[in-house]
């Protein structure tokens, strides 16, 4: 049995089980008794083996809704979600899962492998209880109660090895499925539209499968084992097997698998690549302790760039788990570009860009700069080649990546990169936004709309889109780009048709995703002053966040629909509103309240969809103390979690320290930045990225602490 190294102290912290059950959370006191589930209570995670930003993945796969670990049905309101089995099952161990997605078009899980039990392999399919399962960063294992067949993966950069020990008189063999893919219920299965396989003369077994348009090469060695290919419940005699849906109707199973292995253990190696077979064969790691012991120094590295001090035992768990969901994805595919066959930077996996714009990608670029440049210059070949920037990017070729929930969100994302410092060149990018938004996929797409009308439905398509001519103006003027800056300028106003001024609601005749107008109402928009003067000033503005956060009551006849608690992320960043109109107390309870009830530790420990890292990005930023604001050089000030939270910056390190913190004490009470006190409620983007520390001292009451020197509304 594989043992987790003890030398690592944070990734010692992770529990990568945390968030794949209903959400069983402590109970919500106060205001959190008040919120609302939009989706339902749980965070769809898996426990699978994977690197930070990892290409691969494999974990245990019973078919089930939604990464098809688990044992849930398809589930989309806020209610519990349905059991489809009763205890957790397997039938093997598939790779490429999705992290903490809802539901979206077509799912991965490619390359099912299975351990044969007695019944060989009219076996396969047949699923076993799920027991002894360990995990940690880069590492998952269990056990298969029937068979009694113990498991072991460890991920790779660009592969994954697989261990099988099985119990005595049962000859060790496994059989892997090549057509498999997707999940086992609703539909929601994937077949090939073309494959080929063969073994070589060494032994191993080589071969190539499109799904949904993606090509996955793929080479597997299984020393001391005799390879073999099926189809259905017949091992064949032939060496090869090809497969086209062009010449056949008929969508047989089928694979390859190994039999006999040194003593009762199978081990199986794979490689794999988007380009070339030759490619796929270079992919294939190295042993078993080295890929143990370099996935797990891996993610020591990247959990390491956040210190966390002070809090709880469970505190740090949560938090170290958070980390480690927030760099999952997107997943690196550097120089596996399956369109152009070019080196270069690239990425899959962008399934909820709308939640990963807000805070998942901020903390990805402050903490890793180069690994932003290279997802700069991947949106960068997507809009050249494709004609549009994406809202979506999934291990697919399908069009509906660019019209899905949101609008224009890489211009955000694009122009927060420029106000990290990160590099790139920044004319090609402008040119880029400003193109594909007049043209192309842009002369089709809602922005034309936009332009015409001065707003678009869903209404909150029309702050998308006054907001990305906004980072396009911002952009321009940076860059000496008048004419632009001019026509994308006059652009911007339009946000106001989308808010009616009776309510200082966005209106109520529209559709909105996964939410109602309250949960897209609170946006941070580039001119909160002139937004809260929309709503009729200060004081009704907060009556409305305090109506929404629950504070107050409705009034007669009034219909409010509450925050939504991160069960869902339209709402997120809405707490830090309250900022704008000087009510830091406000922020400070409702964020220290989500962090109280809507985060634990255990399988039920998240409160909705994990979103790739969207969800558990807000708990690290919210847990040190901070808030981004994409798009905007600002950072917000929160209200900690912790006494100490330090963020290792390419340029230095930023502290928080929190003294006199407590669940009790979340209020600030003084602050100091460099030993210069503030009274402001937000940092300039410079004086967070260049590094220093932000004392904060905390109380058990509001102090004045950011009634006066508010967030800066920013003008094109």
């Amino acid at each position: 049995m594989t043992k987790r190294p003890d030398d690592l102290p944070f990734m010692a912290r992770v529990d990568p089980f945390i968030g794949h059950a209903e959400a069983d959370l402590p109970a919500p006191e106060g205001i959190a008794a008040t919120w609302w589930c939009a989706k339902p209570p749980i965070g769809n995670t898996h426990p699978g083996a994977t690197r930070p930003f990892g290409m691969v993945s494999a974990c245990a796969y019973s078919g089930a809704y939604v990464t098809g670990y688990g044992r849930y049905a398809v589930s989309l309101s806020g209610d519990s979600p349905p059991v489809l089995f009763e205890r957790h099952e397997a039938v093997g161990i598939a790779h490429f899962q999705q992290s903490g997605t809802g539901r979206i078009r077509m799912y991965y899980n490619y390359l099912l492998t299975t351990p044969l039990g007695a019944d060989g392999l009219a076996g396969r399919l047949e699923r076993q209880g799920l027991v002894e399962e360990r995990a940690w960063p880069g590492f998952y294992a269990g056990k298969f109660a029937e068979s009694g067949i113990g498991f072991e993966v460890v991920a790779a950069e660009r592969g994954v090895r697989h261990r099988y020990e099985f119990p005595e008189g049962l000859a060790p063999s496994v059989a892997v499925d090549v057509s498999a893919g997707g999940l086992l219920i609703d539909e929601m299965g994937n077949y090939p539209q073309w494959s080929k396989l063969w073994i070589e003369d060494d032994g191993s077994v080589a071969g190539e499968v499109v799904m949904e348009g993606i090509p996955l090469h793929f080479h597997c060695i299984c020393e001391g084992s005799e390879a073999w290919l099926w189809e259905d419940e017949d091992i064949l005699t032939e060496r090869a097997y090809e497969l086209s849906l062009e010449k056949q109707k008929y969508r047989p199973a089928f694979g390859f698998g190994f039999r006999g292995g040194v003593g009762n253990r199978i081990e199986l190696t794979f490689g794999f690549s988007l380009q070339a077979g030759e490619r796929a064969t270079a992919a294939i790691p190295a042993g078993w302790d080295s890929c143990v012991g370099d996935a797990a120094k891996a993610w020591e590295e990247v959990l390491a760039k956040v210190e966390v001090e002070g809090g709880t035992a469970e505190q740090h768990e949560v938090f170290s788990t958070a980390l480690y969901h927030a760099c999952l994805k997107p997943a690196d595919f550097t120089d596996e570009n399956p369109f152009t066959g070019k080196p270069g930077p690239f990425f899959f996996d962008l399934s909820t860009l709308w939640d990963l714009y807000k805070t998942q990608l901020p903390l990805m670029m402050s903490l890793w700069p180069e690994r932003a440049a290279a997802f700069v210059e991947f949106l960068c070949e997507v809009a050249e080649r494709e004609g549009g920037f994406p809202v979506s990017y999934l291990m697919d070729n399908v069009p509906d990546r660019f019209t899905k929930q949101a609008t224009g969100l890489c211009h955000a994302i694009l122009e927060d990169a420029r106000v990290r410092g990160i590099e790139a060149d920044w004319d090609r990018v402008l040119s880029l936004l400003w193109k594909t938004s007049q043209s192309g996929k842009g002369r089709k797409s809602r922005f034309a709309e936009y332009v015409k009308k001065g707003e678009v439905d869903p209404l909150s398509h029309t702050l998308d889109i006054s907001y990305a001519h906004f980072c396009m103006a911002r952009m321009a003027r940076s860059l000496g780009h008048q004419l632009i800056h001019d026509r994308a300028t006059s652009m911007i106003e339009h946000w106001r048709n989308a808010f009616d001024p009776k309510s200082g609601l966005l209106r109520e005749d529209s559709t909105y995703y996964e939410g109602e107008n309250w949960n897209y109402s609170f946006r941070l928009l580039h001119d909160m002053q002139e937004r809260i003067e929309l709503a009729g000033g200060d004081r009704n503005f907060v009556s409305l966040l305090d109506k929404f956060f629950g504070f107050s009551e409705a009034g007669h006849g009034e219909r409010v629909h509450r925050f939504e608690g991160l069960n869902n992320e339209p709402d997120m960043e809405a707490p830090y509103a309250y900022l704008y109109a000087g009510r830091h107390d406000r922020t400070a309870r409702v964020v220290r309240r989500v962090m109280d009830c809507q985060f634990t530790t255990g399988p039920g420990g998240l409160p909705g969809n994990e979103d790739s890292g969207g969800l558990s990005s807000w708990y690290v930023w919210n847990a040190c103390g901070l808030f981004p604001v994409c798009g905007q050089p600002v950072m917000l000030i929160g209200s900690p979690l912790f006494r100490k939270a330090t963020l290792h910056l390419s340029e230095g390190d930023f502290t928080v320290i929190a003294e006199g913190n407590s669940r009790e004490n979340v209020f600030i009470q003084e602050a100091h930045l460099n030993g210069r006190p503030i009274k402001r409620s937000w940092l300039k983007m410079d004086e967070f990225l260049k590094g220093g520390t932000l004392l904060l001292k905390m109380g058990d009451e509001p102090s004045e602490f950011g009634t006066l020197e508010r967030p800066p509304s920013f003008s094109p």
